[in-house]
C-alpha cells in the first residue's frame, strides 16, 4: 500500500512539471527575491553654506568693471595769502588796485591742480579801511648782557588786514578752490568784518573753512574731486584779538576737544582724506616749538591724513607723525605765499603737491606722490610782489636766476627732501 501512494505521489510530481514550467518560474523568482540582501541608499552631501569668520562683516565689494581700477586727485597747497600795505601801494594805479601780475607766473601750477587751496590771511570789508602802514613807537631795550640800554623803534600794533575786492578776483582767477580763514587777523575789523569776508567768498564761489558769519554756516567742508571726498578742517591757536563769548562759534580757535569732533564730523560726511591747516608757531624763525610738536601729533592721532602749518611767515621742516595708522606727513609751515614782509626769511616759500589715488576695488585713498616746488616772491619788471616758482625749468629762463637759485637752496635745506621731494 505504501508503496502504491509513494508511487501516485511521484507520478502527480512529474506530470505537474511537465504542465506548468511558470509555476517553477514564480517559485525561483520568490527565492531569489529572499536572497537578495537590502541595498541602503547614500544620502546626497549636505551643502553648507559660505559663511564669514566674521559673522557681521560687510561682504567684498563687487568691482564695477566700467571702472577703471584707480582714480587720482592732485592737489596743490599754499601758504599765507596776505595784503599788506606794501602790496596794497604796489597794486594801486589810476583809481584801481590790480593785482594779476603777482600770480602770473604760478598760474599754471596752480590752475593745473584738480584742486588747489590756501591761507587766506586777510579780509575783504568794505565798510573798513584797507591795510594800513605800520605804526612805530620808540622802546628802550636794556640788553641782558649788562651792557647799555639803547632806544630803537618798535611796531606799535600788529596790523589789521583788509583787502579790496580784486585782490580776491585775482586769487580766484589764479586757480584757487578752497581758502581756509581760521588765523590771527580773523578778527581785525570785528564780527562785521567776517561777515562781509564770508559773503565776498561766496559770492566767488570758493570753498571756505575756519570762520563763520553764522553758527549755522559751520559745517563739515568736504570737497567731492575726481570720485574723492577731501575733508578740510582750519584752526588757529593764535588771535590778535579776542572774540567774545557771544561771537566765539565765528572763529575755529585750536581746541582738542573740538578739532577731534570736526575730523569726525567730516569722516561722517564722507571725507576719505582729510586735512587740516593749523595756524600756529612763532613768526620769523625756522625753529619748531615743542608746542607745535606735541599739537602735531594730537591732531594726527585725531585723524588728520596730512598736516598744514601756517603763521611763522616762513618756511619750517617737512616732517611725519607716527601714529596707530601709519606715518601722517606735516609741514610745520609753508611760508609766506605772497607779502611785501621785508626779510629774506619771509620771501621764500612752497607750493606743496600732493596726489592721492583711490582703488575702486576696497575704497581705500592713499597718498600716491608728495612733493614740493619753492617759490620766491620778489620784485620784478611786472611788479614788485610777484610769486615766482623756483624749479630748475624756470630758473633756466629766467632773468631772475640767481636770486631764485638761492631761494631754491634755501628752502630745501629748511624742508628737507626726505618727507617729499622738491621738483
Amino acid at each position: 500500500m505504501k508503496n502504491a501512494l509513494f508511487a501516485l505521489i511521484c507520478i502527480v510530481a512529474a506530470v505537474l512539471m511537465l504542465l506548468s514550467p511558470q509555476m517553477n518560474t514564480v517559485f525561483m523568482a520568490a527565492d531569489i527575491e529572499e536572497e537578495v540582501p537590502e541595498v541602503t541608499k547614500t544620502p546626497e552631501p549636505v551643502q553648507t553654506p559660505s559663511v564669514s569668520l566674521i559673522p557681521w562683516a560687510e561682504p567684498e565689494p563687487t568691482p564695477d568693471p566700467t571702472l577703471p581700477p584707480t582714480t587720482t586727485l592732485n592737489i596743490a597747497a599754499v601758504g599765507d595769502l596776505m595784503c599788506l600795505y606794501g602790496q596794497l601801494t604796489s597794486a594801486h594805479s589810476a583809481g584801481k588796485y590790480v593785482f594779476d601780475e603777482c600770480f602770473a607766473q604760478v598760474e599754471p601750477i596752480l590752475s593745473s591742480a584738480d584742486l588747489t587751496i590756501g591761507n587766506f590771511e586777510t579780509l575783504i570789508a568794505e565798510s573798513f579801511p584797507y591795510t594800513k602802514a605800520n605804526s612805530y613807537t620808540e622802546k628802550t631795550i636794556t640788553p641782558s648782557d649788562g651792557s647799555e640800554p639803547y632806544t630803537t623803534s618798535v611796531r606799535a600794533e600788529n596790523p589789521r588786514l583788509n583787502a579790496p575786492e580784486s585782490y580776491l578776483r585775482a586769487v580766484a582767477d589764479c586757480g584757487f578752490d578752497v581758502l581756509v580763514t581760521a588765523n590771527n587777523h580773523a578778527f581785525d575789523r570785528g564780527s562785521e568784518g567776517i561777515i562781509e569776508t564770508m559773503s565776498k567768498l561766496d559770492e566767488y564761489g570758493m570753498y571756505h573753512t575756519g570762520s563763520y558769519a553764522l553758527a549755522q554756516d559751520k559745517v563739515p567742508l568736504v570737497v567731492n574731486r575726481n570720485g574723492i571726498k577731501v575733508g578740510v578742517v582750519s584752526y588757529t591757536d593764535i588771535s590778535n584779538k579776542k572774540p567774545g563769548s557771544s561771537e566765539a562759534y565765528m572763529l575755529d580757535r585750536y581746541n582738542e576737544e573740538l578739532l577731534t569732533v570736526d575730523i569726525e564730523a567730516a569722516k561722517q560726511a564722507g571725507a576719505e582724506f582729510v586735512m587740516v591747516y593749523i595756524h600756529w608757531g612763532n613768526s620769523n624763525t625756522h625753529k619748531v616749538t615743542s608746542r607745535q610738536k606735541k599739537m602735531a601729533q594730537f591732531i594726527a592721532d585725531a585723524g588728520a591724513d596730512i598736516i598744514f602749518g601756517s603763521h611763522a611767515h616762513c618756511t619750517q621742516t617737512f616732517d611725519t607723525v607716527e601714529t596707530q595708522r601709519g606715518s601722517v606727513p606735516v609741514i610745520y609751515s609753508m611760508g609766506n605765499f605772497i607779502s611785501s614782509m621785508g626779510r629774506t626769511i619771509n620771501k621764500d616759500s612752497v607750493i606743496v603737491n600732493l596726489v592721492l589715488e583711490k582703488s575702486y576695488a576696497d575704497g581705500a585713498v592713499n597718498i600716491k606722490e608728495l612733493t614740493y616746488i619753492p617759490t620766491l616772491c620778489r620784485a620784478t619788471s611786472e611788479g614788485d610782489y610777484v610769486i615766482l616758482p623756483a624749479t630748475p625749468e624756470y630758473i633756466e629762463t629766467s632773468p631772475y636766476a640767481s636770486s631764485l637759485e638761492k631761494s631754491r637752496s634755501r628752502t630745501i635745506d629748511v624742508l628737507g627732501e626726505t618727507v617729499a621731494a622738491p621738483i
